[in-house]
């Protein structure tokens, strides 16, 4: 009887559209949010499973309705006369709903991992137990459906299981290490360290296995489920307190920053002796992190038009990637250029570029001072062109770390830098002009309207500082 009625019940599920509608709106919105970046082997699968607990919600609730199914609508005198019980019920949908949801969350996770490894060069590592972890969850809102549909027959009783689950995954970067106690953990950054994915993933599966027992004990007391229970329970208690034990990340943002305030986790992998790999291209020495090695002909091409840009007697600095989260552990004085550990978006070729700009036209605020007002300096509109090599000039809402300690200086600049700067990008033999009166333009005393006719521009705008000037 149990065998016939999983059958029935596996093969409803296989046809079920809210499971497969959900799994590929799933593999459609994770692969549509990510269109715009490199693939990240680290911070792909973290992602995927985030996502991955919408189908974990459809399967929740889909479970529960399908076992409270002989409890409405005069379903239990109907069924009485069947030889089957109700736990014979109970056991084929606690079968047929983990197999069904596992590998549901496999094709949406492994789906979207295929489609990002053939969508460029990959950086980061890859951690296996990541991907897993969605299946695992799926299985866990499997089974935890099934326990909520039996102990609690009220139709909204799932919705509210998943209401309440959902808030509390969203808001899992406030928990700290207790976040580990939920069954996804979706907060993650390319250069945070590796997270307990495998002591986890057995959390969860634990958890799936505690659900499926307690929906069987919900008939009557059985040694088997009872074991099971038990059983499932000491495997999630120490598991889940190791998970919990994790130190939070903790950046710090105040005070002397320095390496010794790296997080002790990831300080000899980001700032070891041997935490890059260099090699040059093109005149120009990259440094990346080991995993990162498939970026470089990207951060290459990003920023070779606006070292072309340059005078030749200038030596471009090497490109050193540098992490985003501990970047105050690094030596700043002797790296302009820093590409960060996720690529793809224009903002972070940007980035680069600005690094560029401003490394050639050394503006710098005055020593003391936390930002300067770069507006009136002929070397300005000479920085926004270089920077218009790659990227349209636009306002500020950048800034440069300039420091070895990590602090951060504003730059300021108006819309008469800009415009002039556009007005340079559309002159012809603009670069040739540049590079013969280079060593004036690049006078922190030479404004703008000394160096208008330098550049073969008109003048059409107001230039006026309006605060503490660059040096």
């Amino acid at each position: 009887m149990t065998r016939e009625l999983f059958l029935f019940e596996a093969r409803r599920l296989v046809r079920h559209p809210l499971v497969w509608g959900m799994t590929a709106l799933v593999l459609a919105l994770q692969t549509y949010l990510s269109r715009d970046r490199q693939p990240h082997l680290g911070v792909d699968p973290v992602n995927a499973t985030g996502l991955s607990t919408c189908l974990a919600a459809a399967v929740l609730v889909v479970a529960s309705l399908a076992v409270s199914r002989d409890g409405r609508h005069g379903m239990p005198e109907s069924l009485g006369a069947l030889p089957g019980r109700a736990e014979h019920r109970t056991t084929a949908i606690l079968l047929a709903t983990p197999l069904v949801a596992g590998p549901a969350a496999g094709v949406a996770v492994g789906g979207y991992l295929l489609i990002r490894l053939f969508s460029g060069p990959a950086g980061g590592r890859f951690d296996v137990w990541e991907p897993l972890t969605a299946v695992a969850a799926a299985m866990f809102a499997a089974t935890l459906g099934v326990a909520v549909g039996r102990w609690a027959r009220r139709l909204i009783a799932g919705p509210m299981v998943v209401a309440v689950l959902g808030y509390l995954i969203f808001m899992n970067n406030q928990y700290g290490r207790f976040a580990w106690l939920l069954p996804v953990v979706q907060d993650h950054h390319a250069d945070w360290p590796d997270r307990p994915s495998a002591v986890h993933l057995l959390y969860v599966l634990a958890l799936a296995t505690c659900c499926a027992a307690l929906a069987l004990l919900r008939h009557r007391p059985r040694l088997a489920p009872a074991v099971a229970a038990l059983a499932a329970l000491s495997v999630a208690v120490p598991t889940g307190a190791i998970a919990a034990a994790e130190p939070p990340i903790r950046q710090q943002t105040s005070g002397l920053l320095t390496l010794a305030s790296v997080d002790q986790r990831v300080r000899e992998r980001y700032f070891g002796p041997d935490a890059h790999t260099c090699a040059a291209r093109n005149g120009i020495t990259y440094c990346a992190y080991k995993g990162y090695e498939s970026w470089i002909p990207l951060w290459d091409e990003a920023i070779r038009p606006a070292v072309r840009a340059l005078p030749g007697k200038l030596r471009v600095p090497h490109v050193e990637q540098t992490s985003s989260t501990w970047f105050y552990g690094r030596d700043l004085d002797k790296t302009m250029i820093r590409p960060p550990m996720t690529w793809g978006h224009r903002d972070q070729r940007v980035i680069l570029a600005h690094d560029v700009a401003f490394w050639a036209t050394a503006i710098r605020p005055r020593p003391g001072t936390r930002g300067c007002d770069a507006r009136g300096q002929a070397r300005t509109v000479v920085a926004l062109w270089i920077i218009g090599q790659v990227s349209p000039p636009e306002p500020p809402r950048l800034f440069t770390i300039d420091d070895r300690h990590g602090r951060r200086h504003a730059l300021d600049w108006g819309p008469a830098e800009i415009g002039y700067a556009e007005r340079l990008l559309a002159t012809p033999g603009a670069r040739e002009r540049v590079h013969a009166n280079w060593d004036t333009l690049m006078k922190p005393g030479t404004t703008i309207d000394q160096a208008l006719p330098l550049l073969g521009l008109d003048r059409a705008y107001d230039t006026r500082p309006g605060g503490t000037p660059c040096v």
